[in-house]
């Protein structure tokens, strides 16, 4: 009798065992980060139908200000949340929940962003050029490259599911799934769904691992819900849509540590024009009806270079880190229409207090031509200062 119960208790003794280790692996780990980068802008430019010189032309503001909590469950399960609290708007950044079901293949559902356009998900803490896009007070109706491919839903966050795999022989990783389309925090409007893919390739690397040369290729096929009331409160039809296309291609040589660094993009595709767009909130780049007439092709290129080295000295100097820095944005938002692209220099001084507290100081000199072909100029200065942590 003493032997049977004996059979019986190691058996529950190890069970036991094994859901208390289990449990002990389920328990969250949260970490905790987060940035604020406070901003002033001066603008100056030549009075055209784009822009005015009426217009308020500067300011300091609370460019970015988030917290972002990384909630680990066991090693196969990360919980990200990121609220964002920049000038009195609460917005809701990344919020997703992603699961690894192998060593190289794990599944993501909730709000990220789309896997298109390299220098669109580098951190905005490591922006060399302070700005992804184009920002000058008084100036309207222009884009950047970046603006072109956010505002038409390619790029930036949006609701959906992905699978990713990878690394592959550590040098591959691929990214596919789909997405309501109806971007940032905004539920769908209409039944069909966006799709996107993404590969990237570490083609070099050094002997610390780091990759020295990286390539990738992403495409998008966003759907356009098309409006059946389009003033006033605007509803879209439900199982109405145009899908429209786009490609990038991308290299990076280098990366955020001392030395040279180089982003670059080339994308084309699809573009509805400002004028021909429907938003509604941050659901933007919708339409009116299904007319081809609607979508142009676009194409564009972005260059970021940089160059980072260190101030030799004791550990209490002030200044750490200079990197100064160049972006070259060219776009084309028409491609069949004459004298509506725009080139945009950024040159940029970075100081580095420290690993994560910094000074930004940028000129953006945005080229254009009016609408009677005239050489146009719009600057802005920007003086950045940010802390991560």
């Amino acid at each position: 009798m003493r032997s049977h119960r004996s059979r019986l208790t190691f058996p529950a003794a190890v069970a036991g065992l094994a859901f208390s280790t289990l449990a002990r692996a389920q328990e969250p780990s949260i970490e905790v980060a987060g940035r604020a980068q406070a901003q002033y802008r001066y603008a100056w430019g030549d009075s055209s139908g784009s822009y005015s010189t009426a217009a308020v032309n500067n300011g300091f503001e609370i460019r970015r200000l988030r917290l972002q909590a990384d909630v680990r469950f066991g090693a196969n399960i990360l919980l990200v949340i990121q609220p964002s609290f920049e000038m009195a708007a609460l917005r809701m950044r990344d919020a997703y929940l992603r699961v690894g079901l192998s060593r190289s293949l794990s599944v993501t559902i909730g709000q990220e962003k789309s896997p298109f356009q390299r220098y669109e998900f580098t951190s905005s803490n490591n922006l060399p050029s302070i700005e992804r896009g184009l920002r000058i007070y008084g100036l309207s109706g222009k884009e950047g490259l970046n603006d072109v491919l956010v505002n038409n839903g390619y790029a930036a966050h949006d609701l959906g599911a992905f699978v990713e795999v990878g690394p592959l022989r550590n040098r591959v990783w691929l990214k596919a799934g789909v997405s309501n389309g109806s971007r940032e925090s905004s539920i769908d409007v209409n039944n069909a769904k966006s799709v996107f893919g993404r590969v990237a390739i570490t083609l070099l690397a050094n002997p610390d691992t780091q990759s020295v040369l990286q390539a990738g290729a992403s495409v998008a096929a966003r759907d356009r819900a098309i409006c059946a009331v389009c003033a006033g409160a605007i509803t879209y039809f439900a199982d109405s849509s145009k899908a429209t296309t786009a490609f990038n291609l991308d290299v990076e040589v280098g990366g955020f540590r001392p030395g040279f660094h180089l982003i670059a993009d080339f994308a084309f595709g699809d573009n509805v024009p400002p004028a021909r767009r429907v938003n509604t909130g941050r659901n933007t780049g919708n339409l009116r009806n299904s007319a081809d007439s609607n979508v142009v092709t676009f194409r564009g290129v972005s260059l970021v270079g940089a160059y980072r080295f260190e101030i030799p000295g004791s550990d209490t100097r002030v200044v750490r880190t200079l990197e100064p820095a160049l972006r070259l944005d060219y776009a084309d938002p028409n491609t069949s229409a004459p004298n509506d692209q725009g080139v945009l220099i950024t040159p940029v001084l970075n100081v580095y207090f420290g690993t994560t507290t910094l000074m930004r100081a940028g000129v953006d000199v945005y080229r254009y031509k009016d609408s009677n072909g005239t050489n146009r100029t719009a600057q802005e200065f920007k003086l950045s200062w940010q802390a991560n942590f």
